[in-house]
């Protein structure tokens, strides 16, 4: 069998890591990474050593469109629509790094042409490759209340988005899932710019139609990183935290009211190489994504009713 030809389009801080990965694919030939900036080409062919040395390096992304079997994308999100679209109507399968795109008429629009032409199209929701959060999904019942922490320091990246596109989508995503795309029928939002002109921390409440009640705060100017996700259901709580790879299961014995906890770690999980492998078997054999462009829709929107909430509240304070 022919590997797939594979080339990541822009290699900045998580794209070069795409890049690596690939090279360890042993279906994957990666035959190009593309980068407006020649200078995060050169760091991203010395991270991959002897693997490098066959590999193309390009600034225009659309010499490398007929050259290639699939593409990773992972450019700032406002390039999103245009670069992903191209690749789609020339009838290549993408990957595309979260969230889909920066307006929601553009994100809908590629996942029209994906559905068209039938394309493997996997956006970039890598918690769903924790092993922790594949053991929370496949062991949580009738969640009643949902809660997560996503904080991290100030980094000078991603700044053409807010913190809801940028982290709290994760979480949505994850929530969503959980309640199988139930209704939302309540939000409340608050957040606040403090480095960029966007807001760097949020805080949202939202309510599942059947009373399941969400509560998510996201920060990108914390001192101290956290990502943990908890689940609470009857007689049992469930606790995420993808920092530390670690799965924990506390059960609650109504008769002797003791505690019965399962912990678990997964230190040598590599998700963002599971999240591609996955999308590079879906090249090959044809079959659906397990992150699809329909499923992030979703999340894109309920992110984009999150955001017109803060916005909303933030005028009462100007």
């Amino acid at each position: 069998m022919n590997k797939v030809k594979v080339a990541v389009i822009g290699v900045g801080h998580l794209g070069r890591f795409h890049a690596k990965k690939f090279a360890e694919i042993p279906e994957v030939e990666l035959l190009a990474i593309v980068d407006i900036n020649p200078e995060r080409i050169k760091e991203t062919l010395n991270l991959l050593g002897e693997k490098g040395s066959s590999v193309k390096a390009f600034t225009d992304y659309k010499e490398i469109i007929s050259l290639v079997d699939a593409v990773s994308i992972a450019t700032p999100t406002i390039t999103h629509y245009e670069i992903a679209k191209d690749f789609l109507k020339a009838g290549k399968p993408v990957f595309l790094e979260k969230p889909l795109a920066h307006e929601l008429k553009l994100a809908e629009e590629l996942v029209e042409i994906s559905i068209k032409k039938n394309l493997p199209f996997q956006i970039g929701y890598i918690e769903r490759f924790q092993e922790a959060v594949k053991n929370l999904l496949q062991n949580i019942k009738d969640s009643l209340f949902i809660e997560a922490h996503r904080l991290s320091s100030f980094a000078e990246r991603n700044l053409d988005i807010d913190v809801i596109l940028d982290l709290m989508i994760h979480d949505l995503d994850l929530a969503l899932l959980i309640k199988n795309y139930k209704r939302v029928e309540f939000i409340h939002a608050v957040g606040a710019p403090l480095f960029t002109k966007l807001p760097d921390i949020v805080n949202a409440r939202i309510v599942f139609e059947d009373g399941t009640t969400c509560n998510f705060t996201a920060s990108r100017i914390s001192l101290n990183k956290q990502r943990k996700f908890r689940v609470f259901s009857k007689g049992a709580y469930y606790v995420v935290d993808t920092l530390e790879k670690s799965y924990l299961e506390v059960k609650v014995d109504p008769q002797s009211r003791e505690y019965k906890l399962n912990k678990k770690s997964y230190p040598e999980s590599d998700p963002l190489k599971e999240e591609l492998e996955s999308f590079v078997r879906s090249v090959i054999n044809g079959k659906k994504v397990k992150v699809s462009g329909e499923e992030a829709l979703k999340s894109l929107e309920l992110a984009f009713q999150i955001k017109k909430q803060v916005e909303e509240n933030l005028k009462k304070f100007l």
